[in-house]
Order: structure tokens, then sequence, then C-alpha cells
């Protein structure tokens, strides 16, 4: 009987290792160049290499077609398994059923950061794994601000609180050094978009109507953020007209006191050279409110498809929650990690002025959850524009824009 038993376990030995289990083969879009790509590129192969039975086939979509492509690629049926997916667009993809929704165990979804996860949700479902979150920050020139006479009896350059305090302190940059006190992109996303929520936000204003279950505008508290932003440029300590290159290249040659910008220029700031800079949260309406502040994450989402299987999708997620726990090399192009275990590790904590910004997880702000954010968010952009160019009153494109959101998002 023994010899039986030991028989069948060697044909049994033989059989597996002459028809092994099958590698499963996962195709992932990305959209990451530069410092990104590099990042993300390494760390697949190096999970391939930790993770011998999956494979994680890499095709990078240039940014500015990716959506348009996977939008193309779903249509036909013939998505990637794994894809990435900034949660500000999640709402979109979510709502067509286009997306797996994801069981995951509630000890990992436990460590995230409790703003950056419930944003993963559509209608209570979760459809996204967030990578990282990117919020916009306030970066200051330490040259630029001492010459300004911006220091404290220590000798510590001065950081400001509140909107009022950078208002203040811009106009001495402005008036001492005759550089501009502020810089951020006004042609474009940072202003009309990301600083115009984070202000609203910080004065209370959200997006729903409880009664109605709609999107809408809170009236008084987007004038009062449209102006806020308005004195900025009527004291002429920013400039209406900057691209974000722009306003780059004013900040890098230190031609400002103070800028606004994502926490992605980090990636660059400490190899400028000669570039004296410190970073911190943006400032809030008081001391006593909460600096809120606009962020959007990278999310792993899982495309349906005719070739979606169970094996995949498991696999796939295997992949996802790997890599978010090993966000501590992604950290390095500047975000922050979704993970408040992988925030506090030594390897995150070790990077430079990260320490000073962390904070900001906490404090992250996202898109409504409606659909439609990417075409709003483009009369965002101009709305803010014609506010600081004069062409509307702060309570004019208040109005204009709830009129915007509710047509916007009632399609």
């Amino acid at each position: 009987m023994k010899k039986i038993i030991i028989v069948g376990m060697l044909i049994l030995f033989v059989l597996t290792i002459s028809h092994p289990t099958p590698k499963i083969k996962l195709k992932m879009w990305t959209l990451f160049g530069g410092g990104e790509g590099y990042i993300m590129t390494n760390l697949i192969k190096e999970f391939n290499k930790e993770n011998p039975d999956i494979e994680i086939e890499e095709q990078i979509v240039d940014w500015g077609e990716y959506y348009n492509k996977l939008l193309t690629a779903l249509a036909a049926g013939d998505p990637p398994d794994i894809a990435i997916m900034h949660l500000s667009v999640l709402p979109d993809y979510a709502s067509r059923g286009a997306l797996h929704e994801l069981k995951i165990s509630e000890t990992f979804l436990d460590d995230y950061v409790t703003p950056i996860i419930k944003a993963s949700y559509w209608k209570g479902k979760l459809y996204a794994l967030p990578i990282d979150a990117h919020p916009i920050v306030l970066y200051y020139n330490k040259k630029v601000l001492k010459s300004a006479g911006l220091v404290d009896k220590a000798g510590n350059v001065l950081i400001p609180k509140t909107w009022t305090e950078l208002l203040t302190y811009a106009k001495r940059v402005k008036d001492r050094t005759k550089n501009l006190g502020l810089t951020l992109e006004a042609v474009g996303a940072t202003l009309g978009e990301r600083l115009w929520l984070s202000i609203y936000t910080q004065l209370g204003g959200t997006f729903f109507d409880k009664r109605t279950g709609k999107i809408t505008i809170d009236l008084s508290r987007a004038e009062r953020a449209y102006k806020i932003i308005k004195e900025f440029y009527d004291a002429e300590v920013a400039s209406k007209s900057l691209t974000y290159d722009e306003a780059e290249s004013l900040f890098q040659n230190s031609k400002t006191g103070y800028h606004i910008n994502g926490v992605w220029a980090m990636a660059v700031y400490p190899t400028v050279k000669d570039l004296e800079f410190g970073v911190t949260n943006l400032p809030s309406i008081s001391v006593s409110v909460k600096p809120f502040t606009w962020a959007d994450s990278h999310t792993f989402v899982f495309p349906k498809s005719p070739q979606s299987t169970p094996e995949k999708l498991k696999a796939g997620i295997s992949f996802a929650t790997w890599f978010i726990q090993h966000t501590y090399e992604w950290a390095k192009a500047g975000h922050l990690p979704a993970l408040k275990s992988v925030q506090n590790s030594k390897e995150f904590l070790s990077l430079p002025y990260r320490k000073d910004y962390v904070q900001v997880a906490e404090l992250v702000v996202y898109a409504p959850s409606v659909i439609g954010w990417t075409q709003l968010r483009q009369e965002l952009w101009e709305i803010g524009q014609k506010v600081i160019l004069g062409d509307l009153s702060p309570m004019d494109a208040a109005k204009l824009l709830k009129q915007k959101a509710e047509e916007i998002t009632s399609q």
C-alpha cells in the first residue's frame, strides 16, 4: 500500500513539473513619463521578479491621449486588465459599469488615510485603490523672503497661516524686492479649479444639496472664495497671465516670494541650483479653520472585458496592494503615500522635506463625486480667469458656476 502511495505521489510530482500552473499575464496601462515613469517601471519589474506566477506587462500611453484611448478600448471590448485612473474621473467610468467592484480586506482598507479612501467609492461601492494623494501646497523662496525682511527674531522666514497674512507678506515682497509676491498658474487648472476649490471648502462650501441629492453651489461662499483670490491680483502682487511653465520659471529663478503648485514639483526643486526653498500646507481663512486643500489621486482600477476572469482580477489586486505598500519609492516623485503605515515609515520620512507637508494628506479635498467633472473643471478654469481679469464680478462668477454645474451634472 505504501508503495502505491509513493508511486502516486511521484506521478503527481512529475505531472506538476510537466504541467506547471500557467503564469497569469496582465496588461497594464500607465500614463507616466519622466521620473514617475522610471519609478513605476522599476517597481513593476521588482514585482514581476518577486512573483513568478504573475507578469505585469506595462504599456505607457501618452498622457494627452490616455483617457480617449481608454474609452475606445472599453468600447471595443479590449481594455487593459489594470489601468491608472485619477479619482476625479472615477464616476464617469464607474457609473457606466465599466469597472470591477473591488472586495478588499478591511485590514488593508483601514490603513488608508480616511479622506483618500472615502473618495474611491461610487454609490457605496469600491472601484479604485489609491496609490497616492497629490495636493497643492505653498512653497516659499528663503532668499527672497530674507531680502524682504520677512523673518522672525530667530532669523526664520515667515510662513503665513492665513490668506490675509499671505497677502500682507506678498505685498512686502513686492514693495521691498520688486519681485512678485505670489506666483501660480493663472491660465489653467491651478487658480480656477484647485485654489478656488480649496478656499471654497475652507469656507464651508459643499457641492451637494442634501434635500435633492444633486450638485449645487453655495453662492455666498463661492463669491467669497473668488473675492479672496481676486485680492492678490487687485493688489498686483500676482500676475494675471502666468502659464504653468512661466510660474515655475519665476519661482525656480528666485523671482517670487511665495508659490502655489502641486507636490509633484518636489521631484524637481531639490535639483535646482541655488534654489533655497521651503514647503508647507496652504494658508486657511483663519487659524481656527483647517487648511483644506484640493488634491487628486492616481489609482489602480480594473476594467471589465470579455477577457476578465476572477483569477486575473485576484492577481491584479495582488499587484496593486503590493505596489501601494511600496509607495515610499513612489513618494520620491513628491506624491504623498495613501497608506498611514507608509507615511510613518522610515523610508518615507527620511526623504527631504516630506515631514513639512505630509500633514496635508489628512486635509485633502477631492472633486465632487459626480459625472461630468472633466467638463465642469474647464468651466472653473475659464470663470476663474474672468474674475481676476475683471470680466466677471465674484457674485456673477458664482452664479455662472452654479448654472454650469447644474447643467453639466444633470445631463
